[in-house]
């Protein structure tokens, strides 16, 4: 039986006709999103702030333009969560620390300013663990709420997947979109490394970062990302190419590599008999699937691959130093254990290590561009099994690291459940070709 806290609305995307012919306006939208966030957000506890006042005279302003036919973008009227490590001029940015607590940013962060201008709107700022690196906030599973809904970006998915907005912001420095995105079974997208710009994020790693959106659709999660992109991409990145609006079209992947790391050895047998029965449901719809025995560059890739997760938290470390160093220094009480540990850890490094990690970072991605002839994507699963029980570990991010240290482009998408819960299925694709990516998504969603 579904839980009462998931979402009951369509998506985003599913109403542009009715917005277009006046059936329905942004502003009714916008009501469902209010009402479940007053009917489940005592349990699910998703958001620090919300403004529905402010909300209300957006969604009004949304529905005066479509009324007289000059909608300013396909996300005109959509309500949007924005994870509070983003800075909103109009809404506190507090990173679930101690430190910000009452922090108000002069200015938007850049996504913020891109959605604003085409039309949509924060509903609120969501849940993110400290400084979406360290200690849990609150949030609940809305699948379970005595399961967490998996970090960073935790009250961006559990909000998706109650209904309270159809898409939010989320960031992903090892696993923070993908992984909460398949817990709380909704779809996650992490685009190629700078193709939204970060300016007004704070700040963890700049080898790492990526701006990205979970949605209760791939084309909600399209639209909202390529029209960020279109606005704001990272300072000398191109951003996405592809349709800035119109459904994904669907697009049926010829080859697949099954990115069969060291890291499936995180997944239990439930997990990985999920796994396993979706591989097999792709190969009867003609899908050829190679497993890196079988083909010499894709093991080279596997074995490369080893040790990611040990390096790209090294990485991680050593990068975040400015400004963690000075909130260890001049706050130590008000500082997690996580944080203190990676100051630690990056106070042990030289510059020698951090430059070979780099060599190494290189490396992988070439190992990487140099299947992109031969592969469609790679697939795997998008997290190491369903929500833990809990709230103190929000999961293993080892199935995570590989496609953020490689800099593409990910998805999650919900094709699968273990224990009861949900269980994302996850495609990594090659730098750039983010819309080939999503139309995949598409097409994996679309499957009996």
């Amino acid at each position: 039986m579904a839980s009462p806290l998931l979402a009951t609305q369509p998506a985003f995307s599913d109403l542009a006709k009715d917005f277009r012919d006046g059936s329905r306006s942004p502003r009714d939208y916008l009501e469902l999103c209010i009402e479940a966030i007053e009917n489940r957000e005592g349990l699910v506890k998703a958001f620090t702030y919300y403004d529905f006042e402010q909300a209300r005279e957006r969604a009004d302003a949304s529905s005066r333009r479509y009324a007289e036919g000059r909608p300013l973008s396909p996300i005109d009227g959509m309500p949007v969560g924005i994870k509070d490590i983003i800075d909103t001029r109009d809404m506190p940015t507090e990173m679930n620390s101690s430190i910000f607590i009452g922090h108000r940013p002069l200015t938007d962060a850049a996504c913020v300013r891109a959605i604003n201008e085409g039309g949509a709107f924060a509903i609120g700022k969501t849940v993110t663990t400290e400084f979406a690196i360290g200690r849990s906030g609150p949030t609940t599973n809305p699948h379970n709420p005595e399961h967490t809904p998996g970090g960073s970006s935790s009250g961006t998915a559990a909000g998706v997947a109650a209904g309270m907005f159809p898409a939010g912001f989320g960031t992903q420095t090892q696993g923070s979109i993908i992984r909460p995105a398949s817990f709380c079974g909704v779809v996650g997208f992490k685009p190629t490394l700078n193709s939204l710009s970060l300016n007004g994020v704070h700040p963890l790693s700049k080898s790492h970062d990526h701006l990205g959106v979970i949605a209760d659709s791939v084309d909600d999660a399209w639209w909202l990302a390529r029209w960020v992109s279109e606005y704001a991409p990272e300072q000398c990145h191109p951003g996405l190419s592809g349709p800035l609006q119109g459904p994904v079209a669907p697009g049926k992947p010829a080859n697949l590599a099954v990115l069969r790391t060291n890291g499936f050895e995180d997944l239990d047998a439930t997990s990985l008999s999920a796994f396993e029965q979706q591989l097999d449901a792709l190969r009867l719809d003609g899908i050829t699937l190679v497993e890196p025995e079988n083909d010499p560059l894709l093991q080279a890739l596997v074995d490369a691959l080893h040790d990611a997760p040990e390096r790209s938290l090294e990485l991680l470390a050593y990068e975040m130093r400015w400004p963690f160093q000075d909130y260890v220094e001049k706050h130590p009480n008000m500082v997690g254990e996580r944080i203190h540990g990676l100051m630690e850890s990056a106070s042990r490094m030289t510059r020698a290590q951090y430059r070979q990690l780099l060599i190494d970072q290189y490396q992988l991605k070439e190992r990487l561009q140099a299947l992109a002839g031969d592969y469609d994507a790679f697939i795997l699963p998008a997290a190491s099994g369903p929500a833990p029980h809990g709230f103190e570990f929000t999961g293993s991010r080892r199935l995570l690291v590989y496609s953020t240290l490689l800099g593409a482009p990910a998805f999650s998408v919900p094709r699968m459940t273990a224990a009861g819960m949900p269980f994302g299925l996850q495609l990594v694709g090659f730098p750039g070709q983010d819309y080939h990516l999503a139309r995949q998504a598409r097409w994996m969603t679309q499957r009996n």
